[in-house]
């Protein structure tokens, strides 16, 4: 198991690892602890349950695309090259799992829950599934699926202790003064708190041809004075004239069937002409008839966001500060028995 060493060792600077002969059990082949993370166990099925989840596929995939693997007898015992496709597996559900537990000491520690074990997540996942079985016997209505899959269940049960972590850790540790919303306010507004755009243009497209590519770059340079436009559509009937708008309702549209347009449209001032647009096998000119200034939403609006978003970024950087100081101890035996499993 060297390499998984190694590998686990870069997940952090100051993860402390001991590769241990010896093994926790109880009476339950599914609740043997593989490894701890600062302490909390880590069991064969919550392994498992991850591994067969986010990274089986990932692995296979892996092993078909650089070493051309075909036959899988034996496969996650076997060595190709000089890798291994348990350990390669193992490095990827280690590295969630150090995340994951570092998560749920924070919520013990902060009295979101009492036990991150997963047998007592198991526990729980049979009780919510009788509920929800009787529920439906007496037709009352349930939200979500009739039964929860483990690893359902298990990210929502997570995902909702996450955010209960983050309200504690609002009033209780996360500092957030008026100053730094506003000063937070000032370097996200453009990314994230302009108004919605309104752009109509007019739009003067040919198919791409070479006689197209000199039509188009005459009546980008020609002078307004001259009517290029009403002499050449006289000589060429493919020339197409047309009004677009483009706005927050256009947007997805846009966006999958003309990017480029839209992202030129976006930089148009009225009286203004495009450059040449080369997209969908057609050469576009546009010229701004009537664009709306954006502005930004108001302070007052998005303050709820922004403190949103500090949250979220406090938070990252409290879970990142923990994963830094992790000490993972795999118990190898046991780890190695999850093979005759796959």
């Amino acid at each position: 198991m060297k390499k998984l060493i190694v590998a686990v060792l870069g997940l952090t600077t100051v993860i402390g690892l001991i590769l241990m002969s010896s093994f926790f059990t109880n009476d339950r082949e599914d609740i043997e602890t593989v490894a701890t993370i600062n302490g909390e166990p880590i069991q064969s099925s919550e392994f498992l349950m991850i591994l067969n989840y986010n990274y089986a596929a990932k692995t296979y995939n892996y092993f078909s695309n650089t070493y051309g693997v075909k036959d899988y007898k034996g496969f996650w015992s076997n060595v190709y090259g000089d890798e291994k496709p348990i350990e390669y597996a193992a490095n990827l559900v280690l590295e969630e799992l150090v995340r994951i537990k570092s998560e749920q000491i924070l919520m013990k520690e902060y009295g979101v829950i009492t036990d991150a074990t997963y047998e007592f997540f198991s526990n729980e996942l049979q009780k919510e599934n009788n509920r929800r079985k009787i529920a439906v016997e007496k037709k009352e209505v349930i939200y979500g699926p009739e039964q929860y899959s483990d690893y359902q269940y298990y990210s929502h049960v997570f995902s909702t202790n996450v955010n209960k972590l983050k309200r504690i850790l609002e009033k209780e540790r996360f500092t957030i003064q008026e100053n730094d919303l506003r000063e937070a306010y000032e370097h996200m507004k453009e990314d994230y708190f302009m108004n919605p755009y309104h752009i109509q243009v007019e739009k003067i497209s040919m198919s791409k041809t070479e006689q197209a590519d000199e039509i188009m770059k005459k009546l980008r340079g020609g002078d307004p004075k001259d009517n290029v436009l009403e002499k050449i559509k006289k000589a060429n009937k493919d020339i197409l004239i047309e009004t677009q708008t483009f706005n927050e309702d256009s947007a997805k549209t846009d966006y999958e069937l003309n990017p480029k347009l839209l992202v030129e449209a976006k930089k148009i001032k009225a009286g203004e002409i495009s450059g040449i647009i080369d997209e969908n096998n057609r050469l576009t000119i546009m010229k701004g008839i009537a664009v709306k200034e954006r502005g930004f939403q108001d302070f007052d609006t998005v303050k709820e966001q922004i403190i949103i978003q500090m949250i979220d970024e406090k938070y990252e950087e409290l879970v990142q500060n923990r994963m830094k100081n992790t000490d993972v101890k795999i118990m190898d035996k046991a780890l190695e028995r999850i093979v005759s499993k796959l």
